[in-house]
């Protein structure tokens, strides 16, 4: 299975440490949302310069001004940039439009819609066809003891909708869930505190990467 590692939380110096640690089990860095506010967009070029192997993210969360953030940060050389899905659908556009024009990739979150509401982007996002379409499963529904079978019902919800482009599942994943990321069959996973709060982070990544 294919692995995100999200830098967000920690240092971007201790992102750096683990995404060595976990290099070889790991596709995709994404400098999160929060990591690029802290430090700037020159993250995204040190994380390129200490990755290039890497495909590097860089999780804007954009919600308006899809076309001229998005090439913006593809300039700065992210591989894939995100946009909220819930913004008005010409920044979606925008993103996916850069994206094409540069030759990088696209990212479509699904951060603040309920699971249940899923089924009403699959016509757009089958449309538009940006890289990844990805159901954020953290924050809200997702908290707490409850938030566990929450999380594992989206899991299996997205599975079924017929997203006609790759599919992430993203936001408190850990090896728990593992019989519902494989019966959904995503393109990849994306860790974040699985792998960051870790005793042993390489061996969390090596189960997740090995899981079949």
């Amino acid at each position: 299975m294919k692995i995100q590692f999200a830098i967000d939380g920690i240092t971007l110096g201790q992102g750096i440490y683990l995404a060595n640690k976990i290099r070889d089990y790991v596709d995709i860095i994404e400098i999160g949302d929060g990591t690029l506010r802290k430090y700037s967009e020159s993250s995204i070029s040190i994380m390129k310069d200490a990755f290039p192997e890497k495909k590097i993210l860089a999780d804007y969360k954009i919600m308006d001004g899809g076309y001229s953030q998005g090439k913006r940060a593809y300039e700065l050389g992210a591989d894939i940039v995100t946009c909220c899905i819930v913004a008005d659908p010409e920044c979606s556009r925008g993103l996916v439009r850069a994206a094409k024009e540069t030759g990088k990739e696209s990212w479509l979150d699904l951060i603040g819609v309920d699971p249940s509401q899923y089924y009403k982007y699959v016509d757009f996002v089958n449309e538009l066809q940006p890289d990844y379409v990805c159901p954020h499963l953290s924050g809200g529904i997702f908290e707490g003891e409850p938030g566990i079978h929450a999380r594992k019902d989206a899991i299996k919800i997205v599975g079924s909708l017929g997203f006609k482009t790759n599919i992430v599942l993203s936001g408190g994943l850990t090896t728990d869930y593992l019989p519902e990321i494989l019966a959904c069959n995503p393109h990849h996973v994306n860790l974040g505190g699985a792998l960051t709060k870790a005793k042993d982070p390489v061996a969390v990544a090596k189960v997740f990467y090995e899981a079949k």
